[in-house]
């Protein structure tokens, strides 16, 4: 998936104290307890001696219609020490969006698909059609699930998908699913998705299987976990079925560039020789992918040999 592909929103009617207007300037906006499956689930307890936990997240905020900032904030529970009923809020360096938002105006809220610390947050002014559409599909609710026929994921789906992984590839693989793409949900085939790129990756240590690399941030990863048979072809989301690849050797792989043969070394396609700088894939030709460092998860032959068939060279 794409690093900028989104999740659908979540939305929040914001109060007078959630906007630059308020006296006081209270530290960012509540987020209601009914939102927060869709953020980080923060660990540990508040108490008199640590009021507030938090987790970093990275915004994107969008006022009429235009980034006009990426800021470094928090997702954040605070009590107060006991002084005061505890909240969720996001807080800190949201002045570019609070400060041109008044109440009733709405917050919606998207999380990345990929990267899971990168929120954007779009201002929807009120009396724009937007705005209005927002309130007929939530039925006039304050806050919720701005597309109800159409939820994001929360974090209790994607913990409950990794859980299912698991227990999916200790069993014989079934290297075609034909049944998944038909009967699941868009959240339940993300939830999967998401499951099958964290543990595959997991797996080879973030690194990639072909050059060894793998940058990484505090909280992402571009190391990307390939389906051998593409999903769209039906593979299965199973480590057996997969490999950890840097977004170059990814793209190389599922265009045909190269394959694995019987013997399992890395063979490299004549006719894209030649062309832009694919002779470096030549560095590799004769060896072998690294294997996972989890016993078990390494690719079948069969994946490969449907990959030689089908798409090498094509």
């Amino acid at each position: 998936m794409d690093e900028l592909e989104f999740d659908t929103p979540v939305f929040k009617q914001l109060a007078h104290n959630d906007t630059g207007e308020a006296e006081g300037h209270q530290g960012g906006i509540v987020i209601p307890k009914d939102l927060d499956p869709y953020f980080p689930q923060l660990s540990g307890r508040t108490s008199a001696a640590t009021p507030t936990i938090d987790e970093q997240i990275r915004a994107i905020l969008v006022v009429g219609g235009k980034e006009v900032a990426e800021v470094s904030t928090r997702y954040q529970f605070q009590t107060w020490g006991g002084a005061r009923s505890p909240e969720r809020r996001i807080t800190g360096a949201l002045g570019p969006l609070r400060d041109k938002a008044s109440a009733d105006d709405i917050l919606l809220v998207e999380r990345n698909l990929t990267d899971r610390s990168l929120y954007r947050m779009t201002l929807v002014k009120k009396g724009t059609e937007k705005h209005k559409a927002v309130l007929r599909a939530s039925s006039g609710k304050r806050w919720g699930i701005a597309e109800p026929l159409d939820p994001p994921v929360s974090e209790p789906e994607f913990e409950e998908a990794e859980k299912e992984q698991v227990e999916h590839e200790q069993k014989p693989l079934n290297l075609l699913d034909n049944e998944a793409a038909t009967v699941e949900t868009r959240s339940k085939r993300i939830a999967r998705g998401r499951a099958f790129q964290k543990l595959t990756a997991d797996y080879y240590d973030n690194k990639c299987a072909v050059c060894g690399l793998g940058f990484a941030s505090l909280k992402a990863t571009e190391v990307e976990a390939a389906h051998i048979v593409p999903r769209s072809r039906k593979g299965a989301d199973d480590a057996r079925n997969g490999i950890a690849l840097c977004r170059s050797h990814h793209w190389a792989f599922d265009k045909g560039l190269w394959g694995v043969g019987p013997d399992g070394k890395i063979v490299i396609s004549p006719a894209a020789a030649g062309k832009g700088s694919n002779h470096l894939l030549n560095d590799y030709a004769g060896k072998k992918p690294a294997p996972p460092s989890k016993a078990g998860k390494a690719p079948v032959a069969e994946a490969w040999a449907w990959h030689m068939a089908n798409l090498f060279g094509k």
